[in-house]
């Protein structure tokens, strides 16, 4: 995010590298990080020496019921519908949007995009009151901070300060650039004219065509400008032709969009590309969908898995990602673009690049807030794109709202996302004097064009959005007008879906896993576990099934099918029956096998089945005996005694001998 908000203020021809560093020193454990990073960012590029043209001001929006809260605290947005974070330049244009609401109303969404400006105008404002070295008479001089040393400089004894150092910018001639154009209007115009008027082109057939027609504009061109004196010398670098040659290209497309409203592909702007919605692909799978918009293409792949594999944050990730990561989620979404989505060749496999992260991320937010909270397995969608031109990540969102459904998950709602797009024409102050929405832009629309705006919903809520500026930002009012356009295209997108799939699926699959509890009683538990868990062992290595112990007298079975669930039962009966103890009834009279004698009484069994257990010397007799040595029993005997229950605290089984004999004693002459 601070990289997106800063990017766009920085001019076209600056090409110095510039690394901005933010370093957490501290932490309170209340407020997020990330906002202030974004604002130190603003504050340190606006002291420097480098052609940027901000301050920007950044803040985050929640929701606390029907108030809007700026800058919420971590606590507060763990119960908050909405997380935005929004960055404003010095002319109160939106240079960033990034965040997440939980199916918020379209409207109350504008409203807290609108009381989100107004704030972080106000950091801008702070922001420029406070003036570095250059602008502020009373900010202390730090040469060790402002200096840069190098070896001679250290023997000579002298420093070259960063302040005094000019920054280099790429010029070049205006009029030598005014003349190349002069060239290509007349060299390459009409040509690309009809190639962006030609339907029929698709992606790689236009490119093709732009290529052919800028090689042979710049061979013309090379060819003409060539000295005869020097052959070997061009009046025009290659370099240099090529790169203004594309400005060109984006000054026809620009101009064909904004003048006679047509696109390169003839849509209107705000048609959506053709759509195409499958379901149930594959029946191997728990669930599945396909979705495709013009040449983007993803398959989106759900997995079911027990609830041991949900996410599991760390102390740090609960502590810096409220309302989304702080908790062990239930549903994961990952995104996979492969090369040959785009017709290239790259290396495969290895870990998930920055954008494959980023893309994954947001379409994970767009569905995370319809998942139920109470579903009992975890889900994982994976997205592959399959073609890509544009697009690809909310393409992912309406897959995966097709492959949830597939697999029978009650999602609240369906959910599409769709990318809009503008092009902007600028009067001499600067100011936007023309501009054209685009819906559904296509990857060459997105290069060509000033913004890339993404927007996921239902039909009347929004659940995600990110937007990319190239210029420097947009007016409220603009933006207002992009997500209100937006509505219809989602509204259109979710009708296309509904008539594949419109409600989850009510039967289930074959091969779809079952979680299931399964109650056993206290004396059974540890024959069902076996030593060190070898029943357990056994039954996962021969079924696939897991049985964990949830409390005391509950187990919860996690089966892929119901085949493995039916054997895994049979095999959980079988170690259960095979010692299966009858129960006693209390205050019954049964015969008991004394197994052993020792000096606290003798061990007894009352069935073959069941554990020896203790009829203590208290209560063998109605007489004192110290020692079970002392009584007159042998090891074998049968004895009768009777049952008492268990105890509660250890559960081991109370039994008396004592208890058959009489209770009184014949009378006693104590005088004889």
């Amino acid at each position: 995010m601070i990289d997106r908000s800063i990017r766009p203020l920085f001019s076209s021809n600056y090409n110095n590298e510039i690394q901005v560093v933010c370093n957490l020193l501290s932490y309170d454990g209340k407020d997020n990080p990330d906002v202030l990073c974004i604002n130190t960012a603003s504050f340190a590029l606006f002291g420097s020496s480098c052609e940027w043209n901000g301050p920007i001001g950044c803040v985050r929006i929640g929701m606390i019921g029907d108030n809007l809260v700026v800058n919420p605290s971590r606590k507060q947005l763990e119960n908050s519908p909405l997380n935005i974070v929004l960055s404003v330049g010095p002319n109160r244009n939106i240079v960033m949007i990034e965040g997440w609401a939980d199916n918020l109303e379209q409207s109350k969404f504008i409203e807290a995009l609108e009381f989100g400006c107004e704030h972080a105008y106000q950091v801008v404002e702070q922001i420029r009151s406070k003036k570095l070295e250059k602008e502020n008479q009373f900010v202390k001089k730090d040469s060790s901070l402002l200096s840069i040393t190098s070896e001679d400089e250290v023997l000579n004894g002298s420093q070259v300060n960063l302040t005094e150092i000019s920054t280099p910018v790429l010029s070049s001639d205006p009029k030598e650039n005014q003349e190349i154009e002069n060239l290509f209007q007349a060299l390459a115009y009409s040509h690309l004219y009809d190639i962006f008027t030609d339907y029929e082109h698709d992606k790689l057939s236009r490119d093709n065509a732009i290529t052919q027609v800028k090689n042979s504009v710049i061979n013309a061109i090379q060819k003409s400008k060539t000295d005869p004196e020097q052959s070997n010398t061009n009046a025009y670098a290659y370099s240099t032709l090529n790169e203004l040659f594309y400005k060109f290209v984006r000054k026809v497309v620009r101009n064909l969009a904004l003048e006679e409203s047509k696109r390169v592909d003839g849509r209107k702007l705000n048609e959506l590309r053709p759509i195409s919605c499958k379901s149930n692909l594959y029946p191997s799978l728990h669930g599945s969908g396909l979705f495709q918009r013009g040449q983007t293409q993803v398959l989106c792949s759900v997995t079911f898995d027990s609830p041991d594999s949900m996410y599991r944050s760390d102390a740090i990730a609960n502590m810096m990602s409220p309302s989304l990561t702080n908790f062990n989620k239930n549903f994961m979404l990952h995104y996979e673009f492969p090369s040959f989505a785009t017709n290239e060749i790259s290396r495969i496999g290895g870990r998930a690049d920055r954008r494959e992260v980023g893309h994954g991320a947001l379409a994970e937010k767009a569905i995370y807030p319809l998942i139920p909270s109470q579903f009992p397995l975890t889900i994982r969608c994976l997205c592959e794109v399959l073609e890509s031109n544009g697009s690809s990540s909310m393409a992912s969102v309406c897959a995966s709202s097709l492959a949830l459904l597939d697999a029978g998950v009650p999602i609240k709602e369906q959910v599409a996302g769709v990318a809009m797009g503008i092009f902007t024409q600028f009067d001499d102050n600067k100011e936007i004097k023309d501009y054209k929405i685009l819906s559904d832009i296509s990857g060459f629309e997105d290069y060509m064009g000033d913004m890339d705006f993404k927007i996921a919903g239902t039909n009347d809520g929004i659940t995600a959005v990110q937007a990319d500026f190239k210029i420097n930002g947009l007016p409220f009012r603009i933006i207002k007008e992009v997500i209100e356009e937006s509505k219809n295209a989602r509204q259109e997108i979710l009708r296309l879906m509904k008539k594949e799939i419109s409600k989850p699926r009510q039967s289930k699959k074959s091969n779809q896993p079952i979680l299931k509890n399964y109650p056993v009683s206290v004396v059974q538990r540890s024959k069902l576990i076996g030593v060190g868990g070898m029943n357990l062992k056994k039954i996962y290595a021969k079924t696939g099934v897991t049985v964990n112990p949830v409390d005391e007298t509950n187990f919860s079975i996690f089966a892929p099918n119901q085949d493995s669930l039916n054997e895994a039962e049979e095999m959980i009966k079988a170690f259960i029956e095979q010692q299966r103890e009858p129960e006693l009834e209390f205050g019954g009279i049964y015969k008991a096998k004394i197994v052993e004698i020792v000096p606290s009484g003798l061990m007894v069994q009352l069935y073959p089945t069941m554990k020896p257990t203790l009829l203590p010397n208290s209560q063998l007799d109605g007489r004192k005996i110290a020692h079970g040595s002392a009584s007159d029993y042998k090891i074998g005997q049968e004895i009768q005694i009777k049952y008492f229950g268990r105890d509660p605290v250890d559960g081991r089984m109370r039994i008396s001998r004592k208890a058959l004999f009489k209770t009184s004693l014949p009378a006693q002459d104590l005088l004889r």
